[in-house]
């Protein structure tokens, strides 16, 4: 791989991290306002899966994933 290539690649990826966190810090905010530790919503990402949320422990730790994209992360 050359050094161009894998720039691109970690550009790739820095803008795919960047819309995942997007959306899960979202998510995260409305749990919070609604009171909820579980919650389900319409993926940003992919447009045909859900995302799902969990808020663990006292400091609300999240776990999120999607259904059909690739989309998941953990607090």
């Amino acid at each position: 791989m050359t050094p161009k290539q894998a720039a691109a690649e970690h550009d790739d990826f820095m803008a795919h991290a960047g819309k995942v966190l997007d959306a899960a810090v979202r998510l995260k905010a409305v749990m919070l306002k609604r009171g909820l530790t579980a919650a389900k919503a319409k993926c940003p990402l992919c447009e045909t899966g859900h995302l799902h949320g969990r808020l663990v422990g006292r400091k609300n730790h999240m776990r999120m994933w999607c259904d059909e994209c690739t989309a998941q992360m953990m607090e």
